[in-house]
């Protein structure tokens, strides 16, 4: 009984020493799952940049910028204008869009517009839909304005207004001009502070017959109906009210089509006088070349000057000359073939040329005696 009670004891003694040990033991397992927690979360964390204030503030402005609407928008034509002058709804814009680089003060306002009367079909219809783009540029400094247009055209202003079908000015600050391909046209002005180009992509000719002449009774003629001269003249009207409004740029660029067609003519002949003027140093520089090289003008390389004479006793006499080109040549054989009046063949003979020097001549002569029937005779160099 007094064994039962003493192992009795010390069994309630063990319990309570192993609960302390597993209190003891629980914060140290939390902290150490604390640790792991943390070690794995820097594994999976991602460091991000840290932006400093000049970075932050540039943003802000980039997105003050984008808020504010370009005042060109102001000077584009509405729709109804368009309307006005198609007498119906056709074009209607789908695109708009702005850009203003302050560093070198050029600002652009793009718009694009599009026939919604003709639906797109992949198939059929693929090429119809037409489109017309109009771009703005307004700028401060020439220089400016020549550098950033040579980044975007590959033809400068100056060339693409001396390649124009029409030319003329509204004013004295105003330079206009139309240029028309088989798939569109194109009307652009150039001010003082402006560029205006209207461009039309009408492919199938639907809304004006672009693919006529710039020469001839079949020219083109602009009327009313020619949508980009149209829309610049709206908007340089938006943007000059000086311009009379009864001015339409279509009819003045058309009445200044006899200057154009004299500008043309004149330059033609200019072009054709100064290529003669090429054409005839090129001659004389190749000329005293050859005077150089002891190479005589116009010469044919090849047997040359080759005859066959018959005289009264029968006796035939072969003669010529062999001008040699610039390769240098050991031997020479000269076929001879003689003929009678059916073209057969009646005798044939060979001679030799040697030692042929580059660019040389050399004549040969001889004679012989056939009896049969002769009409005539040929040569053929082999070498």
């Amino acid at each position: 009984m007094k064994k039962i009670i003493i192992f009795t004891i010390f069994t309630v003694l063990m319990i309570f020493s192993i609960q302390q040990i597993s209190y003891a033991e629980e914060p140290s397992e939390e902290k150490d799952r604390s640790e792991e927690v943390k070690e794995a979360y820097k594994i999976f964390k991602r460091d991000l940049p840290v932006k400093n204030n000049t970075e932050i503030i540039e943003e802000e402005k980039k997105k003050e910028l984008k808020k504010i609407p370009s005042k060109l928008k102001k000077i584009l034509p509405t729709e109804e204008q368009l309307e006005k002058i198609t007498l119906r709804t056709i074009w209607k814009f789908i695109d708009k869009q702005s850009n203003f680089d302050e560093e070198v003060g050029i600002e652009t306002m793009t718009a694009l517009l599009r026939d919604i009367t003709r639906v797109y079909d992949p198939i059929v219809n693929k090429y119809r839909v037409a489109t017309i783009q109009i771009e703005i540029i307004k700028y401060d400094d020439i220089y400016e304005l020549e550098y950033y247009w040579d980044e975007i055209s590959v033809n400068s202003l100056e060339k693409i207004f001396d390649n124009g079908y029409l030319l003329g000015s509204p004013n004295e600050d105003i330079d206009c001009m139309f240029n028309h391909s088989e798939e569109g046209a194109m009307t652009l002005c150039k001010s003082n502070e402006y560029i205006i180009q209207s461009t039309i992509y009408d492919k199938y000719q639907e809304h004006f017959s672009y693919n006529k002449l710039k020469v001839g009774s079949e020219k083109l003629e602009l009327t009313q109906d020619e949508m980009t001269t149209r829309i610049v003249d709206i908007i340089l009207k938006n943007i000059d009210s000086s311009i009379n409004e009864e001015t339409q740029l279509y009819k003045m660029l058309e009445s200044n089509r006899e200057i154009k067609e004299s500008e043309l003519k004149e330059k033609q002949v200019m072009n054709k006088k100064n290529k003669e003027e090429v054409e005839n140093n090129n001659l004389k520089v190749e000329q005293n070349r050859n005077k150089l090289l002891g190479i005589e003008k116009d010469k044919k390389y090849g047997i040359q000057k080759f005859s066959c004479i018959k005289d009264e006793f029968g006796l035939i006499t072969i003669s010529g000359q062999f001008n040699n080109n610039q390769i240098k040549k050991d031997k020479v054989v000269l076929d001879i073939l003689f003929l009678d009046y059916e073209q057969n063949i009646i005798f044939k003979n060979s001679a030799n040329l040697l030692d042929i020097d580059k660019f040389e001549t050399k004549r040969f002569l001889g004679n012989t005696k056939i009896d049969e029937s002769y009409s005539t005779c040929t040569v053929k160099a082999n070498y």
